[in-house]
């Protein structure tokens, strides 16, 4: 079936890139440059259908690599040419040469995407005269269609393609946020435009929390194909100030579906002590250079599924967390204290200057059930973890399942391919029981002996591995050492198989 596509205009605050251009079949594809040349450039559309993408470097092409490897996605050089197909919605890395990455993000086509106009729409140009330019600020332009919206019992607040600068906003209860393509809420420069909602005390910085839901609301939808930008990295350098830039707080009912978030710099998008949160079609861009900026924490949340995802960050781009009222950014934290349960990653890739798919450091609040499944890891430095740190609850029920592991090659407490520990830190101590390790395809094992350890008095208790293979070997490792996992104590097996 010949490919309908949708391209989206460049943000004007963006620059194209000047590594890259991309066509679907004869369509030009936009390329932004993000951030750094330390970083990563992207390219955006949506399709359905089947379509041939060519990739024109700025250098004859030599080597490359189409990642997630797992997907075996043939292709043809020709110069500086690359050429391939696609038939479904993929989330790709490419790795041309020595040059920087170029992450290729084929969204599906939106499904019943609103109307500009019409009963229930809230439009913030034509009706609450926000700017699209990016000159003046249209936080209360937007925030006062969220209002009228909720006021009358729901509606889609609709944000046209433009740059909207803002400050706080507050999403409120049945409100839909539609970002159309090409639309940008984009964080000000100024740290006197926020509240601050906390204090980071490892960074010794004050934050906010840029886009954050009313408490104890409902029924809450971000959607589209637009991004919401933290201006993180600019924010964290000139002003001292860093920002959650989606924060999901004491909220049932919340779904994000296709859209861009981006330079949060600190941990972006983290739902808390939230019920029922979808995650979908989310791209989670962050820098590869800043600390602590985790792409999407899970905190204290029950019955959430993130899918179909791709997050980029030098820190965590996958974790869960619980905690208590004495942590530095929960100290605000509408509510009290939550256990996490019930909490599923399907189709998602994770690249990262750290740990890719992890449970932990924190565990002040029990966590359980949570899943990790069909899942990529293009770089890590560790790329399954559980790492109990801070906290005397249980971490239990974990599951690592239909996994692939393309390269362990950074520094960040590895490079291995496992960490599965409980570690004294002065905060307590508390148990892992139930660990499930199920069909991994370990690529890249790292440099060193992965970890197995308990503390006491915890055992890291009930570890099972089945069918993990290692360095491209067809048979599944049957003992630990042919896992390389030699750093162990305090530990029990339940089986290897």
């Amino acid at each position: 079936m010949p490919a309908t596509i949708e391209t989206y205009t460049v943000p004007s605050i963006y620059s194209e890139s000047t590594y890259y251009a991309v066509k679907a079949d004869q369509k030009d594809i936009p390329v932004i440059a993000f951030l750094t040349d330390r970083d990563y450039d992207y390219a955006h559309f949506s399709f359905t259908g089947s379509t041939s993408i060519t990739i024109t470097a700025r250098e004859p092409i030599d080597t490359y690599a189409i990642s997630p490897l797992a997907f075996e996605i043939p292709a043809q050089i020709e110069g500086n040419k690359l050429t391939f197909n696609l038939n479904e919605s993929r989330y790709l890395i490419i790795k041309i040469n020595k040059l920087k990455e170029l992450v290729l993000i084929a969204d599906p086509l939106e499904v019943s995407a609103p109307s500009a106009s019409g009963h229930g729409i809230y439009h913030v140009v034509n009706t609450y005269r926000a700017d699209p330019t990016g000159i003046t600020m249209a936080t209360s332009g937007i925030q006062e269609a969220i209002n009228d919206a909720n006021a009358a019992g729901g509606g889609v607040v609709y944000v046209p393609e433009g740059v909207y600068l803002i400050g706080n906003l507050i999403l409120k209860s049945n409100v839909t946020l539609y970002l159309q393509g090409g639309a940008v809420l984009r964080a000000t420069n100024h740290k006197e435009d926020y509240t601050v909602d906390f204090h980071k005390d490892s960074l010794d910085l004050d934050g906010t929390w840029l886009i954050q839901t009313a408490p104890k609301s409902t029924n809450i939808t971000i959607t589209g194909r637009g991004t919401i930008d933290g201006n993180g990295s600019w924010l964290r350098a000139n002003q001292s100030f860093v920002s959650n830039l989606i924060v999901p707080i004491l909220t049932s009912n919340f779904t994000i579906d296709g859209i861009i978030g981006r330079d949060a710099g600190l941990w972006a998008l983290i739902p808390t002590r939230a019920n029922h949160v979808r995650i979908t079609n989310y791209k989670g861009f962050q820098s590869l250079v800043d600390y602590e900026d985790d792409a999407i924490d899970i905190v204290e949340s029950q019955n959430v599924l993130v899918s179909h995802t791709i997050a980029i960050s030098e820190d965590d781009p996958f974790s869960t967390k619980t905690w208590n009222e004495a942590t530095d950014i929960a100290r605000n934290w509408p509510g009290s204290p939550q256990l996490l349960a019930d909490v599923t990653f399907d189709d998602v890739i994770a690249w990262t200057c750290c740990a890719a798919f992890k449970v932990g450091m924190g565990v002040e609040q029990t966590q359980r059930n949570v899943s990790f499944k069909n899942s990529y890891v293009y770089q890590a430095s560790r790329a399954i973890a559980i790492h109990h740190r801070f906290g005397k609850a249980p971490a239990e029920a974990i599951i690592f399942e239909n996994i692939d592991i393309e390269q362990v090659i950074h520094d960040r407490n590895g490079p291995f391919w496992l960490h599965l520990e409980i570690e004294e830190s002065g905060r307590g101590i508390g148990p892992v029981n139930e660990v499930l390790l199920k069909n991994i395809n370990v690529r890249d094992q790292g440099r060193l002996p992965s970890m197995l350890r308990g503390t006491h008095p915890f055992l890291i208790e009930g570890v099972t591995f089945e069918q993990i293979y290692m360095m491209g070997n067809t048979k599944p490792a049957a003992t630990l050492e042919e896992m390389n996992i030699r750093n162990t104590e305090l530990y029990v097996l339940n089986e290897i198989k």
